[in-house]
């Protein structure tokens, strides 16, 4: 009977020990079901740390580009082009003929005022003998010295038409690839040969507010000086030769509150061409513990700013911002961040306030615009 007992209760307990067990893994089983159902939901971004260090303050102005010096040729003498010696576009020399305009009627000219000329010295010679042995009058005299000059004039004016007959270039440059062709008919100072460009150095105008030209001065000990100056293509590639002003103008413009700066940038290669679109660089300064973002981590909504800040629970927070300057591929942050927070680079567009996320860290060496675009285009 006692067997009878201890087998009945043996029965009972494992039955016990049955239903702890299957209760426990029913528990672990919907554990595990909620982790798996919370990490479908985090949506998987890339993340970064806020950088944090000293920060050149650079202000960034458009502006075009403009040949250091740049003019209509005209030709200075009248009469049909026989010649001409170069092709629209090239790279020419000073001194350099360009054109030939026919020299028959300047060549006839210069012979007969050289004729003149030599007939009026001879007798202007033979005149002064005479007047020394007072043969003849002063006024005889005074006459003969006049004619000569005047015939020395006219022989003047008719060297330098014939010596115009060629059109030389007046500065090393390039040529308009509208020139005239042989055989057009040009007048005196009207007709336009050609222009030329002198693009070696390259000009550019800005316009600079006062406070911030006020501010540049005396980030760079009172110069306007900007002896360091970049200039950031259209295409988003910085040129390699630091520009120079050259030239700030004498006042304020009443109406636009600005003054009007001109820099120089060295061209030797004539990759600058004028009319080129450009940003101007000028550092004024150097912000201290400045708060940097990436660019492509800020979402523009309803005229605001924001980024996504991952907090401890890997859940975003959309946090307004004021961005500053851009430096390269961040922001310079004004308000809104402490410089200590994580924030989303990429996978934004597909977030919202309290959104979980799976956060995978990137470095400030991982930011390239080609991922950008190669990431946009999967979009």
């Amino acid at each position: 009977m006692f067997s009878f007992f201890r087998s009945r209760h043996a029965k009972q307990a494992l039955a016990a020990a049955m239903v702890v067990v299957c209760v426990g893994a029913l528990a672990g089983c919907s554990k595990g079901e909620q982790q798996q159902k919370q990490g479908a939901q985090a949506t998987l971004v890339k993340s970064m740390k806020v950088i944090k260090r000293d920060t050149p303050v650079v202000y960034q102005y458009t502006g075009f580009i403009e040949a250091n010096r740049e003019m209509e040729l005209r030709p200075n003498v009248t009469g049909q082009i026989t010649g001409k010696y170069f092709k629209g576009g090239d790279t020419v020399k000073a001194g350099q003929v360009l054109y030939k305009i026919d020299a028959r009627a300047y060549e006839a000219q210069l012979i007969n005022a050289r004729a003149s000329y030599n007939m009026a010295a001879a007798d202007a010679e033979r005149y002064a003998t005479l007047y020394k042995q007072n043969a003849i009058s002063k006024q005889v005299y005074e006459n003969a010295q006049t004619l000569k000059e005047q015939t020395r004039a006219a022989l003047i004016n008719a060297e330098i038409n014939m010596g115009d007959t060629s059109v030389r270039a007046p500065f090393d440059g390039r040529t308009d690839t509208a020139a005239l062709e042989v055989g057009n008919y040009v007048n005196q100072g009207q007709t336009i040969l050609t222009k030329m460009s002198d693009t070696n150095p390259v000009n550019t105008k800005f316009s600079v507010s006062e406070p911030e030209y006020l501010r540049i001065t005396a980030a760079n000990e009172g110069k306007a000086a900007l002896d360091n100056l970049r200039l950031v293509l259209s295409d988003g590639s910085t040129y390699d030769k630091v520009g120079r002003v050259i030239e700030v103008n004498r006042g304020i413009t009443n109406n636009t509150g600005t003054v009007t700066i001109k820099a120089q940038f060295d061209n030797p290669e004539r990759r600058l061409l004028p009319g080129m679109f450009a940003h101007i660089n000028a550092v004024g300064g150097v912000k201290k513990d400045a708060i940097l973002v990436p660019q492509r981590s800020i979402v523009e909504m309803l005229y605001k700013k924001f980024v996504f800040v991952i907090g401890a629970d890997n859940k975003v927070k959309m946090t307004e911002v004021t961005t500053g300057q851009p430096v390269d591929r961040l922001f310079v942050i004004e308000s809104g961040l402490k410089g200590d927070e994580t924030i989303v680079v990429e996978g934004t567009g597909k977030l919202r306030n309290e959104a979980l996320v799976n956060p995978q860290l990137i470095t400030e060496k991982d930011l390239d615009t080609r991922d950008v675009a190669a990431n946009e285009a999967k979009k």
